[in-house]
């Protein structure tokens, strides 16, 4: 009986018998002996058996084979105890060993040595349809948990992550014929690994047995079984059979926090002679409480990485809806204008416009959108766009606001509306012209009286945008006379609130606007700085514009 023993390097410790005429020695998983060491070749070298002699070639490989220290280029015979070397794997070729007892602990209930003579008495044999399954050596247990654990602390995407865990563990437990990695999500088994090792097995469906995942799930405790089809604990499930499960290990993916199991890592074996041990799953125990935390690591980090992400997003969309607003107040002789915007969220659902139409007339427009964030913000850039479309091919400020509320209700945008308060400035009359879609009236100060009132009665104002269908808008003017002033704002001025929960209001507007100079810059300005002072220590729950123009 011709025999290899492994002297150094993978495997050390073992010996196979050599079955079979070819026998192919390389890193390769499908390799009949398997040198998981990276300097080795995938197919490093083969030993043949001609004519009842074994010779050895090696396969142009990368750092070459070698007998009794001289590298060979061609076939050559291999004698009795000659020594092979492989990069840093040392072999013994034996061609007539002996047969060597099995240990106590290897032998089969009820079997003694005499009725084992007839039997392999080596660890492992390899034939020419199944390839050679040694157990790793402690140490090569090691280096995997080591180099795993390497691996898992600088890997950050879980589609590199989870099947690297696998491929680590088929290194180590040769054999397994399959590994999954399962996660739960909201009562649901999904499958994120599903690897066979032999070279095509269909591996893309999942088949495991949700009843043992199930059982790992619920308990959070890991699972041995040397046959779960016959063992007891599973009540026999279809789900075993019909996975042809054999040996199988489950270890419980726990959170850090919750203490819960969130996945399953599952080893499995098809062979009935092939069986998982206690060693075996105290490993796999080891490598599950790692990928554990990688996994919690790797999804934190996807989650920074959309929050990245989605901040830069909503940067552009603030940065698109700040080009929507006027750059800087209109230049209009004899009149002064003062215009601010500030959004609750990165982007916001106010809007305001200046509008130059012809006759040297000026368009004013502040609207306020139902909600907030990036669909108001949207419903808001649609809006600038149609105003500015409708003030010039509508004949009057009535017909604009109208056609803007025709233009909602094809939108059929059924869950938003638009308060929208549309002016109309005629400098050579100086008068203003008024159409309010339930937008708040504007104040209006008259120097003369040294007042502020509400410019436009309250029934003026109509129903919102995209409210209702085919409903007419009413329009009225005042004139502007030396002095007078109009100021226009969103409800997010009159609902501000400060921390005992009092808003703003119209109190506060007012006092504020007669607390210094009726002009249009300097009211402006001081009622944002009241604004700020009242709201300060909270965060602000709505958009706030303010338009404020007067003729000098």
């Amino acid at each position: 009986m011709a025999l290899l023993s492994f002297l150094k390097g993978a495997n050390a410790g073992s010996t196979i018998e050599l079955m079979g005429d070819k026998i192919i020695l390389g890193r390769n998983q499908d390799c009949n002996v398997v040198l998981n060491v990276p300097a080795v070749s995938r197919e490093h070298a083969v030993i043949r058996r001609i004519q009842g002699k074994f010779y050895i070639e090696d396969m142009k490989s990368r750092n070459g084979t070698f007998v009794n220290n001289k590298e060979i280029s061609t076939r050559t015979l291999l004698k009795d105890n000659d020594k092979i070397k492989i990069c840093d794997n040392f072999l013994a070729f034996f061609e007539n060993a002996p047969k060597v007892p099995l240990p106590e602990e290897m032998r089969r209930d009820g079997e003694t040595e005499e009725e084992e003579e007839d039997s392999s008495t080596v660890e492992a044999t390899l034939s020419g349809s199944s390839k050679q399954i040694l157990e790793a050596q402690p140490a090569e247990k090691l280096a995997m948990l080591l180099e795993l654990s390497a691996d898992l602390s600088q890997t950050f995407h879980l589609d590199t992550l989870l099947p690297k865990i696998v491929e680590s563990l088929f290194q180590v437990f040769r054999q397994a014929d399959r590994g999954f990695v399962i996660m739960a999500d909201e009562g649901k088994l999904i499958p994120k690994v599903t690897k066979a090792r032999r070279a095509g097995e269909d591996d893309s469906t999942p088949r495991f047995s949700r009843r043992i995942i199930n059982r790992c799930l619920e308990t959070g405790q890991s699972l041995l079984s040397e046959d779960a089809s016959a063992d007891k604990q599973f009540d026999l499930a279809q789900s075993i059979a019909d996975a042809r499960i054999r040996s199988v290990m489950l270890a419980p993916l726990i959170g850090r926090a919750s203490g819960r199991a969130f996945g399953v890592i599952q080893l499995d074996t098809q062979d009935r002679q092939k069986k998982f041990t206690q060693d075996d799953l105290k490993l796999l125990l080891a490598v599950a409480a790692q990928a554990a935390v990688a996994i919690e690591n790797a999804r934190m980090y996807e989650t920074l990485v959309a929050r990245a992400e989605l901040e830069r997003d909503l940067m552009t969309a603030r940065q698109v809806q700040m080009s929507f607003l006027p750059k800087k107040p209109p230049q209009l002789p004899g009149y002064d204008f003062f215009a601010h915007y500030e959004s609750a969220q990165e982007v916001g659902g106010d809007y305001y416009d200046f509008i130059p139409l012809p006759e040297a007339r000026m368009g004013i427009m502040v609207g306020d959108v139902a909600g907030k964030g990036m669909p108001a913000a949207l419903l808001m850039a649609k809006i600038s766009s149609d105003a500015r479309y409708c003030s010039l091919t509508e004949k009057s400020l009535a017909d604009v606001v109208y056609k803007l509320n025709e233009q909602m209700q094809e939108a059929a945008l059924l869950d938003r509306f638009v308060t929208l308060s549309a002016m109309l400035l005629d400098p050579a009359r100086h008068t203003v012209t008024f159409a309010s879609a339930g937008h708040n009236p504007p104040f209006l100060y008259r120097k003369a009286k040294n007042s502020y009132e509400e410019a436009t009665p309250r029934d003026l104002g109509g129903f919102p945008l995209g409210v209702a269908d085919g409903i007419p808008f009413e329009s009225m003017s005042v004139d502007l006379e030396p002095g007078d002033c109009l100021i226009q704002f969103t409800d997010g001025v009159l609902d501000a609130k400060n921390r005992d929960e009092k808003d703003f209001g119209q109190e506060g507007i007012i006092q504020t606007l007669a607390a210094g100079p009726p002009v249009p810059l300097e009211m402006g300005r001081r009622l944002v700085a009241a604004l700020k002072q009242h709201t300060a220590g909270r965060k602000a729950h709505d958009d706030i514009t303010i338009v404020c123009f007067g003729r000098n």
